[in-house]
């Protein structure tokens, strides 16, 4: 089972970077687009509202950004009109899927409001910084633990909902057995492309302090440049890891 696993995961992995070849300049889009949905507006002090409209939207979008990869993989042209004209019709469960998982993610602000104020009031009189990490530290450790299950709900439920027609229960109880499943090759995979992405990042990094050295101005762009496009890279492979493995799992068994 754990040889099986790790086969799999890189062979995964493979699939990943075999498709990143195909067309990378679109996919670094894709990726830009999740960055700046996903990361960038969240982190901006923007209306409550638009925040949770994002959330709710999320699985849409989702399912949007892997039809990319979809039609990269098929050697279509992979096009965005194309993409929403496929999941298009399947946006109402889309939306059901989004608003459990607002639903979700406001629970979650509810159970750590507590720490989370604990933690805004030790920053606002400025306490050492031992005593911030000692507050920050349970705090995320409680968000990452609460961050599992709605990872795991919405890792392959968005494009079951989205091009299997799957209810919404349906796909979410298909995604938690897809993830328990799939969840050793999953973990081979993130470790192979984690290990993979750090050891270039550490020879990139090398070769931009020694450039540094000798003009800092120049270093400091590059370092700005080098950390951007790993974050473009990174995301497109998780993205990527994501699709392939909805397709091994799922989308070969009923096609």
């Amino acid at each position: 089972m754990l040889k099986h696993s790790a086969l799999e995961g890189y062979q995964w992995v493979k699939v990943v970077l075999e498709l990143f070849k195909k067309q990378p300049r679109k996919l670094l889009v894709v990726a830009f687009a999740y960055v700046v949905l996903f990361m960038i507006l969240p982190a901006l002090n923007i209306f409550f509202s638009l925040k949770m409209l994002l959330v709710v939207f999320s699985p849409f979008v989702l399912s949007l950004l892997l039809t990319i990869y979809q039609e990269v993989d098929e050697g279509v042209e992979a096009g965005l009109v194309r993409a929403v004209d496929k999941i298009k019709p399947q946006l109402s469960k889309l939306v059901v899927l989004g608003v459990i998982c607002m639903a979700y993610g406001v629970l979650v602000s509810f159970i750590t409001a507590d720490d989370s104020k604990a933690l805004d009031d030790l920053v606002k009189a400025n306490a050492e910084n031992i005593e911030v990490l000692r507050q920050a530290l349970p705090l995320l450790i409680k968000v990452l633990i609460f961050f599992i299950p709605i990872l795991v709900v919405t890792w392959f439920s968005p494009m079951l909902v989205a091009h299997h027609h799957f209810s919404v229960g349906k796909a979410i109880k298909s995604s938690i057995a897809g993830c328990i499943t799939g969840g050793l090759s999953l973990t081979f995979a993130w470790v192979y492309l984690t290990a993979g992405l750090a050891i270039a990042m550490l020879l990139s990094g090398t070769v931009v302090a020694i450039i540094s050295y000798f003009s800092a101005p120049l270093g400091t762009v590059l370092t700005s440049m080098t950390l951007l496009a790993f974050l473009l890279v990174a995301t497109s492979f998780m993205l990527g890891l994501q699709y392939v493995s909805y397709r091994d799992i799922f989308a070969k068994k009923f096609s």
